[in-house]
């Protein structure tokens, strides 16, 4: 049964239980994958688990895709574990933070600098994006496309109420990104946790909050079973857009039909990742209310404004970290002024290492 026949009835979604721990598919080195009839067959590594609702659908129907647009010449392995063979993984750019922090902007940005899931789209395919993101993943030996999204405007998860900035005070937050730094700066603990581990950690308490994607994808992980609380629009305030990443060595060995093949599934994958948000939104905030209890809440105003201000100074260090990511923030930056009819903040310039 896949998410989608899961979710048609508000019993499948009432029922949803919180998904086994998965680790995480980090970026690795890897022996090269073996061709098969002028193809290649690869093995791709997620960190979701593999159960019958939440991304690893989404991974799944990627994968046959592909397989069929490419009429069986690149069959894929799909594995929920860590792995150091898979020449393509599947998560988000912020799974490469430890490699260079503007990873962060083709994943989502924190508090209300954040593109919308469409609009995160368009900058990569009309603004420039996605060549800047060749620039950035290339100099660490990947390829990477958009091909999915979380959800836009995630709320934040909690055990109890956040009426203001003092409930965040000490509390154990799990969130991705850059939003992890923004919860430092607004005096919270912010928390690594594997995707899948979420719900777990809000019913043992390891974490007290967390940010786990939009309804959908928080359903998929149990959230609110355990987490009643669901306030404002997120730390990272338009959700996390999810990437397949090639290996550079294995996108090299592709024809450039099969390159062409790939970019289109991914392109797919990602409109049907925001249909499928957008469709069940309403329904599943109606079951989360009536069938778990969950009240949603916008920020406090206080919450809101420090959000802002503290977002905006992390982004901007971001942004000064060299001349790539001048470059990077610059272009979104524009594209977004340009979309809302706003000016692009003014940084400081990078000069660029000799």
């Amino acid at each position: 049964m896949d998410r989608r026949e899961f979710l048609i009835t508000s019993s499948g979604a009432a029922v949803a239980a919180a998904s086994p721990m998965a680790a995480s598919a980090e970026a690795a080195q890897a022996q090269p994958s073996a061709t098969t009839g002028g193809g290649t067959a690869f093995k791709l590594a997620m960190p979701w688990p593999d159960a019958p609702q939440g991304p690893a659908d989404s991974v799944r129907r990627l994968a046959r895709r592909i397989e069929a647009m490419t009429g069986g010449r690149c069959p894929i392995e799909v594995v929920s574990a860590r792995t150091d063979d898979a020449d393509l993984t599947h998560g988000s750019a912020h799974d490469f933070a430890h490699l260079h922090p503007a990873f962060a902007y083709f994943a989502g940005l924190p508090g209300p600098m954040g593109l919308a899931p469409a609009d995160l789209a368009h900058w990569m395919t009309v603004g420039g994006g996605q060549m800047l993101w060749d620039d950035l993943a290339g100099q660490h030996g990947w390829k990477s496309l958009l091909v999915g999204h979380t959800g836009d405007a995630p709320p934040l998860w909690s055990r109890a109420p956040i009426a203001g900035l003092a409930d965040l005070a000490g509390l154990r937050i799990a969130v991705p990104g850059l939003g992890a730094d923004v919860a430092r700066a607004l005096g919270a603990e912010a928390n690594a946790l594997a995707p899948a581990g979420v719900g777990a950690g809000l019913e043992t308490g390891s974490v007290q909050a967390a940010e786990a994607g939009g309804l959908l994808a928080s359903l998929a992980n149990g959230i609110p079973r355990v987490a009643l609380h669901a306030t404002g629009s997120g730390l990272n305030g338009r959700g996390t857009a999810l990437s397949l990443n090639i290996r550079l060595s294995a996108w090299d060995r592709l024809t450039d039909g099969d390159r062409a093949i790939l970019e289109a599934a991914a392109a797919e994958e990602f409109q049907n990742s925001l249909a499928e948000a957008r469709a069940h939104d309403q329904l599943l905030r109606r079951v989360m209310e009536s069938s778990f209890g969950v009240t949603f809440v916008p920020w406090p105003a206080e919450v809101a404004d420090a959000l802002e201000r503290v977002a905006e100074a992390t982004i901007a260090h971001v942004a000064g970290h060299d001349a790539l990511a001048a470059r990077i923030d610059q272009s979104y930056m524009a594209f977004r002024a340009a979309l809302s009819g706003t000016t692009a903040p003014r940084r400081a310039t990078v000069t660029p290492m000799a």
